[in-house]
């Protein structure tokens, strides 16, 4: 990778982070205070998530759009900004429906600063080694889990939950507003679409799915592919960021205690890093839909023994096996998106597939806050994730069986 790409790669690292890692990434461990804070159940304080998740994905399709004709280096700044606001806001609010259209504004924002535009600059930019630049950009999502998970679950036992937000935001501007200006090439739109027709007369097969005025919206939506994939999006990106509201409060209830519960967080997030640097690199080697089954595969283990309830041990392992897999995610369906459809229209189909995640990502938060209120435990949010997984397996497998000719 030249300087200009070392650039791009770096600063998309650092905005991952921020935009998945300090919001998604560390959610589940303001769920307890906020709960006793507000006297709350667990299923009110997760409906933030869900509206998260729900804003950031029905806001894939414009940002994905922006992304792909105008300035993501204004994107991101746009991101920025939304999100530490949100951040800074949230600090000081007295109730939670003030907390809950907070949620809503860090939804804008994050597609903005983390997964769109990390898939549609790094895709752009990265003439060769598409798979290892975006698995190396996406690390930021595990590394700033990890040490927004450590933080959190320090600062919440020091201080208090709205000095951590007041942290969290100072962090997100002090970080964010450098990396995007030092790191994010001004005139990066205007050479991206050059970038790009060279890649794809490099490799036939990486790119085969013709050019960018081809793949509009409508004609995404008709392909078969494009809509077996977003299945996939949608249960493997829905299935974790719904999941990740509980990571926490069910270690809490295998007896640990909130700082341990920080840890293990941040650790998780932690090992994120194997799965999203390594299955990156494979997808440059490997068919992707064929490393994503794996993952599916990987996810559906660790859910079925989380569920069996065998203990804190246990849990926490397959929590770290959980980690790994679904830290390769967004490097290999970028990889299989760019294979499908080109480049040039990767930040539009990771917009459009991440309407897929509404149905997942927004209702399982909630659905999981509600089976805990009602059963005690979390082995029936375990079940309903596992058939999830087991939804996406039979969508992959469906995709490998349909000739690659038919993307045309």
């Amino acid at each position: 990778m030249d300087r200009r790409t070392l650039g791009v790669v770096f600063a998309t690292f650092l905005g991952q982070g921020l935009a998945i890692g300090g919001t998604v990434g560390a959610f589940s461990l303001f769920v307890r205070p906020l709960t006793e804070a507000f006297d709350a159940s667990n299923l009110q304080v997760s409906v933030g998530i869900s509206l998260i998740t729900l804003t950031l994905a029905m806001c894939g399709v414009p940002v994905g759009n922006w992304l792909d004709r105008g300035s993501p280096r204004k994107v991101m700044f746009t991101g920025c900004a939304i999100i530490s606001t949100a951040v800074l806001l949230a600090s000081q609010a007295t109730s939670l429906g003030m907390l809950a259209l907070l949620c809503v504004m860090t939804g804008v924002g994050i597609p903005m600063l983390g997964p769109l535009t990390t898939a549609a600059v790094v895709g752009k930019t990265a003439e060769a080694g598409r798979g290892r630049a975006l698995g190396i950009a996406n690390l930021g999502v595990p590394v700033g889990g990890m040490l927004f998970s450590l933080l959190a679950g320090f600062t919440l036992d020091a201080w208090d939950w709205r000095t951590t937000l007041q942290c969290f935001g100072a962090a997100f501007l002090a970080i964010g507003l450098p990396a995007v200006w030092f790191g994010i090439p001004a005139d990066l739109a205007s050479k991206s679409t050059a970038v790009d027709e060279s890649d794809a007369s490099r490799s036939a097969t990486e790119a085969p799915a013709q050019d960018d005025e081809e793949w509009t919206p409508k004609r995404l939506i008709a392909s078969i592919e494009f809509r077996l994939i977003a299945l996939v999006m949608g249960v493997g990106f829905g299935t974790t960021a719904g999941f990740a509201a509980h990571i926490a409060p069910y270690l809490v209830d295998l007896g640990a205690t909130t700082r341990l519960a920080g840890t293990l967080v941040g650790a998780m997030q932690g090992l994120m890093l194997l799965g999203t640097l390594g299955l990156g690199a494979l997808a440059d080697r490997r068919p992707a839909a064929q490393i994503l089954i794996g993952i599916l595969a990987v996810q559906l283990v660790a859910f079925g023994v989380m569920s069996a309830g065998f203990g804190l041990v246990p849990g926490a392992s397959m929590l770290m096996l959980s980690g790994i897999a679904s830290g390769g995610l967004l490097p290999v369906l970028g990889q299989l998106l760019a294979q499908r459809f080109g480049a040039a229209s990767l930040g539009r189909s990771m917009g459009l597939g991440n309407l897929m995640m509404l149905p997942f990502g927004f209702g399982l938060p909630m659905v999981g806050g509600a089976l805990r209120d009602a059963t005690g435990s979390y082995a029936s949010l375990f079940m309903v994730c596992m058939g999830l997984f087991a939804i996406g397996l039979t969508a992959l497998i469906a995709l490998q069986r349909r000739p690659r000719a038919a993307v045309r």
